[in-house]
């Protein structure tokens, strides 16, 4: 391990912007970690642990301290019965290589979060989720090191795991580092086909088909891989997964979460979107007391069209309006067609947007 100076950030991450980091350090092990944490004490540096870079944005002057690029292996099988396999994996493991692994031995758990680009570390953080599932319904513990250097294991039920949130991304644990995450998938759990376009196309597979001739785990098997097929299959037609060739990829994924409104804001939305002709539009319940609304139809909605081009070269993903592209442009460009989109869906709906990346200081 050694310490790098003035790197390039845009290359880490899916955007391809920002500008140079002061020391960028590679981390492989614990005893790195470590190190490496020595290090910016030493130096009196700020550090930022940096994942796949599919959820950051690195201002145009880039990054004054130290990058922690995460990159410690291993996926070991802690335990397995006939419902279920434990695995632990390491934070630097790619998150969709750790799905197709499990896929590809027919658990279930994750299969709808195939495609999605990143870090086994940032998982948990962000508590990913699409197509019907969260990553907080396979996680059993994440394994961090707390500021001080001493690594502790914590159980699901304390991470407080809610909509694209968790403790460590803006709780109690948000300065400690992600080391590994235990998963447990399931061996006779259906398949998650919760979203009605995932389960439309699925039942337009002929997915029966695979039980002819084939034992129950090849069956399964196939099923499996299917599905995760068939949500990567979606992901791709919106650009959501990464492609050198596709400049809609480009991205940072879906740039805004889906608003969370209480009931009574909720039924002030819906008030506002029946005055401007909308009579049906779409809410979902969230939790109790709460709905969830689609930033992607308040976008569209609020008059914002696929494949826009902003000043300073940016725009919006010709196949999805919550892609929000780098085509030639800078961070500033971005972060102002971000505050543009987020004006203007304000001012119809009186709704506000967040940002789901994270822009680093």
């Amino acid at each position: 391990m050694f310490v790098q100076n003035n790197v390039h950030l845009a290359p880490h991450t899916t955007l391809q912007l920002g500008g140079e980091a002061k020391y960028f350090i590679s981390i492989k092990t614990i005893e790195d970690l470590r190190y490496a944490l020595e290090f910016c004490k030493n130096e009196n540096l700020p550090f930022f642990i940096l994942g796949g870079g599919s959820n950051t944005i690195f201002r145009d002057s880039g990054f004054p301290g130290v990058i922690f690029k995460m990159q410690i292996p291993g996926i070991r099988c802690l335990d397995s019965n006939n419902e279920y396999s434990i695995f632990q994996v390491g934070a630097g493991v790619i998150w969709d290589h750790f799905v197709e692994f499990v896929v590809k031995q027919g658990l279930a758990g994750v299969e709808c979060l195939s495609g999605i680009p990143g870090s086994v570390g940032a998982s948990p953080i962000q508590n990913i989720g699409a197509y019907g599932q969260e990553v907080k319904d396979s996680i059993l513990e994440v394994e961090c090191m707390n500021p001080s250097g001493e690594i502790i294991s914590i159980k699901n039920q304390n991470c407080n795991f809610r909509y694209r949130n968790s403790e460590f991304k803006s709780g109690i644990y948000k300065d400690y580092i992600v080391i590994s995450v235990t998963f447990q998938l399931y061996k006779e759990a259906a398949p998650c086909l919760r979203y009605p376009e995932l389960q439309n196309l699925w039942e337009t597979s002929n997915s029966e088909n695979f039980k002819n001739g084939k034992s129950n785990l090849e069956s399964r098997i196939q099923q499996m891989e299917m599905v995760r097929n068939l949500v990567v299959q979606l992901r791709k037609k919106k650009s959501m997964v990464l492609d050198e060739n596709d400049p809609n990829a480009r991205s940072a994924g879906s740039f805004f979460t889906n608003p969370i409104l209480s009931d009574f804001e909720a039924e002030k939305f819906i008030e506002n979107a029946k005055k401007l002709g909308f009579e049906n539009p779409p809410i979902y319940s969230e939790s109790p007391g709460y709905k969830k609304l689609s930033a992607a139809w308040l976008i569209e909605n609020s008059g914002i069209q696929k494949g826009t081009k902003y000043p300073g070269g940016v725009g919006i993903s010709d196949k999805h309006c919550l892609g929000l592209i780098n085509i030639e442009g800078s961070t500033s460009a971005l972060l102002k067609m971000a505050e543009s989109v987020r004006q203007r869906v304000l001012e119809t709906f009186f709704v506000r947007l967040e940002m789901e990346p994270v822009l680093i200081p």
